[in-house]
């Protein structure tokens, strides 16, 4: 079945783009052709996991196609073969990237419209870009990288998904800002139509592995420590859950050799085993449960 999948938040900071672009990697890797979509067209940042190779080869962005300026064709930039030259060797799958631009022209572009009219012709090319992915691409799964918050497109991202992942840290701002999209937002999508929410969970307090130790053997104690994270009390995970009505599906402790990493990079690729990479596993198991 042909999912879209985005990840969210209320704030910028809770490590949806590395989510997302692991996950992408992780479907290819099984085989799975994967479009990645970054819809963060304030702050896009899904580019640089791909690499400089990726970066010269896009054309054209999500912004042009949202104001009509190029079609769905012209956005697709293929990055497979980059990531089997630099990553792992082969990929049986593919991934297929549709990036936003960070020039301030082409986010003004979309953003200030203002007129109803004209934002009602953007939508509906947006939910076109969806429907002529899946039908003339062969896309098993579109993965959206939305924008934090409740600005227009990240909404209608949300509107378009089958599977959303709203993530959040464990600080009070991430908390209540959820709550508010879940009960003021996602509430009223509920009600309309069959999509799948969770809470993920994520950078939650625990063990920090020295970032130059990355790719290193580990004894059976560091490797023991690496997995322990500060355990998320059941008491919240119940509050949590009845404020929001959406179910906690994991947590994901901090990773600082990825959190800190000089260069953003595609763990599940790169380094299948870190437990980072098994976290990325169980998400996969979710969306083809």
């Amino acid at each position: 079945m042909k999912q879209v999948i985005t990840f969210h938040s209320y704030k910028g900071g809770t490590g949806k783009t590395t989510l997302a672009a692991n996950l992408a990697a992780l479907l290819a890797k099984n085989g799975n052709n994967v479009c990645i979509v970054d819809i963060d067209v304030y702050a896009p940042s899904l580019h640089a996991y791909f690499g400089d190779p990726v970066q010269n080869k896009i054309k054209n962005t999500i912004n042009d196609f949202i104001v009509g300026a190029c079609g769905v064709d012209d956005l697709l930039v293929d990055v497979t073969p980059v990531l089997q030259l630099s990553e792992i060797g082969s990929l049986p799958g593919k991934i297929i990237g549709c990036f936003a631009s960070p020039k301030r022209e082409d986010i003004l572009k979309i953003e200030g419209v203002k007129e109803d009219k004209n934002r009602m012709s953007m939508l509906k090319r947006f939910i076109n870009f969806r429907e002529e992915l899946i039908e003339k691409n062969d896309i098993d799964y579109i993965i959206m990288d939305s924008s934090p918050g409740i600005r227009f497109w990240a909404i209608n991202a949300l509107a378009l998904s089958d599977i959303v992942f709203l993530t959040l840290k464990m600080g009070d701002m991430d908390i209540g800002g959820t709550k508010m999209i879940a009960n003021e937002i996602l509430a009223q999508f509920k009600e309309q139509g069959n999509t799948k929410y969770y809470l993920l969970l994520n950078r939650i307090a625990g063990y920090c592995i020295p970032y130059f130790q990355l790719g290193e053997p580990h004894d059976s104690q560091s490797d023991a420590n690496y997995c322990t994270l500060t355990p998320v009390a059941d008491d919240f995970v119940k509050k949590l859950t009845s404020e929001t009505g959406i179910d906690i599906m994991t947590s994901i402790p901090c990773y600082c050799d990825i959190q800190f990493a000089q260069k953003e990079f595609l763990t599940v690729l790169g380094y299948p085993d870190h437990p980072f990479s098994q976290q990325i596993h169980h998400l996969k198991k979710l969306i083809e449960i």
